[in-house]
């Protein structure tokens, strides 16, 4: 059922007790609930929705807030608000006291809707019920209890710095199931290619193994860590014991570590902002993961580059590099070891991989204004961006003689291309057939390495 299906089931068949009960606590007017059809429709207005909400105990007011993300719920999911324990017997004896709670507390205050669903099924009454939050209440849910601070707070970058040095060789944890490393000219996060969202990703990934947290088998409900991620704000500061409530309602059924513990650890990985206030550790999210490109910051200055240590290439600090330049780096060259220390060159393959915008930000002017080819590399791009299409794992192959080339083609038909008049392309896969004309031909394969 939808919630305006829920919400005019329920003011159809509501017993007049109930309906009395909701127009005194909403403060609707007799002739406002004289008919069921208008009752319905003056239930989703703010008349008394603001004074209930305020009523809410903490509990009360984040259930209703996942309630609201969550949509269409049946009773068990009230458990983690007036959970009554491992109660024994059937569905109806297991839930009977929550239910009472939730008709009590939430839909005769007229917050909370429910209707019984019509199914064939052999579902008592009781699993037949259903509840909802109308979406039209959502802007009076009461919000956490916050801070407001301008002061940036204070940003832990040594597991990020950590976490990139695994690219030098250093840091090496067997543990680690999502190791930093470069392979063919770019960085890897495991098999992943490195960019802001896949070490997002480890971030999570190593926040939850420092915790041992786990996804619980409760329907709604979250990883304590996502639950934080969620609840917490990018602008607002908040205490952890303010946060503990939210933790048992978002993650109910999981093992929940305190939450001065777990936004201490999101901290140390660098996921939030850290602040003292009155000796009291405050925390909100740190500064937002962007994605690389037009949206990345616009540094003025690219301290972590050296340029001149080796021609042709950019000489990379991993202890300055901020994350969205070093994803734009891996998006935009080649990438190599050299004595200790990782370079960057110019890639024709990588440049043209991505959009014209992503050649143009500042990081890219500024190689090609200090690197003269990086500049030419980038020129070429542009100059045949919509013409040339380049592939980076075709074979290239010199065929001087005409009647041989003439079998590749009949052999290979659309797997190979002609470049000109001596060189063919065909992908890697078909090297052994190619090798099967050339030795019934009589030629012998000579292999040239780059």
């Amino acid at each position: 059922m939808t919630i305006p299906q829920l919400l005019h089931t329920m003011c159809a068949e509501l017993p007049d007790a109930d309906l009395n009960t909701i127009r005194k606590a909403r403060g609707f007017s007799a002739s406002e609930t004289a008919s069921r059809t208008s009752f319905a429709s003056f239930y989703v207005t703010a008349v008394g929705v603001a004074e209930n909400m305020a009523a809410l105990t903490p509990e009360e007011a984040i259930t209703l807030r996942l309630l609201h993300e969550t949509g269409e719920v049946a009773v068990a999911f009230f458990e983690r608000l007036y959970s009554v324990g491992n109660q024994r017997g059937t569905y109806s004896q297991r839930y009977k006291i929550t239910f009472d709670a939730v008709k009590k507390n939430l839909v005769r205050r007229g917050l909370v809707v429910m209707a019984e669903a019509k199914t064939r099924s052999d579902d008592t009454l009781m699993e037949r019920w259903r509840f909802a939050l109308p979406p039209e209440f959502a802007p009076f849910l009461p919000s956490l209890p916050v801070t407001q601070n301008s002061s940036p707070g204070l940003e832990n970058e040594n597991a990020l710095r950590k976490k990139l040095a695994q690219i030098l060789g250093q840091n090496q944890d067997l543990n680690d199931s999502m190791p930093l490393a470069l392979k063919n000219g770019s960085l890897y996060l495991k098999e992943q290619s490195f960019t802001l969202t896949a070490f997002h990703d480890w971030q999570l990934f190593a926040w939850n193994r420092a915790l041992l947290t786990y996804q619980p088998n409760v329907p709604a409900s979250l990883i304590p860590t996502t639950a934080a991620l969620k609840l917490l704000d990018a602008q607002a500061w908040i205490k952890p014991k303010d946060l503990d409530p939210a933790l048992k309602i978002y993650s109910f059924g999981a093992k929940i570590p305190p939450a001065e513990k777990l936004l201490q650890s999101g901290w140390e990985l660098g996921l939030l902002s850290r602040l003292e206030m009155d000796s009291v550790p405050h925390y909100r999210l740190a500064p937002a993961l962007v994605t690389a490109g037009l949206n990345a910051p616009q540094p003025a200055s690219f301290d972590w580059a050296d340029a001149a240590s080796k021609p042709g290439s950019v000489k990379i600090d991993l202890r300055l590099i901020p994350l969205h330049d070093l994803d734009l780096v891996n998006m935009l060259t080649h990438l190599a070891l050299e004595n200790g220390a990782l370079y960057a060159s110019p890639s024709l393959v990588k440049l043209g991989r991505v959009f014209p915008a992503q050649r143009q930000t500042t990081l890219s002017l500024w190689l090609a204004e200090k690197v003269p080819t990086f500049g030419k590399t980038i020129e070429t791009v542009n100059e045949k961006w919509g013409k040339t299409l380049i592939h980076e794992t075709l074979l290239i192959a010199c065929v001087r003689d005409l009647s041989l080339r003439v079998q590749l083609e009949r052999e290979l038909r659309e797997n190979l291309v002609v470049l000109d008049q001596h060189y063919v392309a065909f992908p890697p896969a078909w090297r052994s057939e190619v090798e099967k004309v050339l030795k019934k031909a009589g030629f012998v394969v000579k292999t040239v390495k780059a």
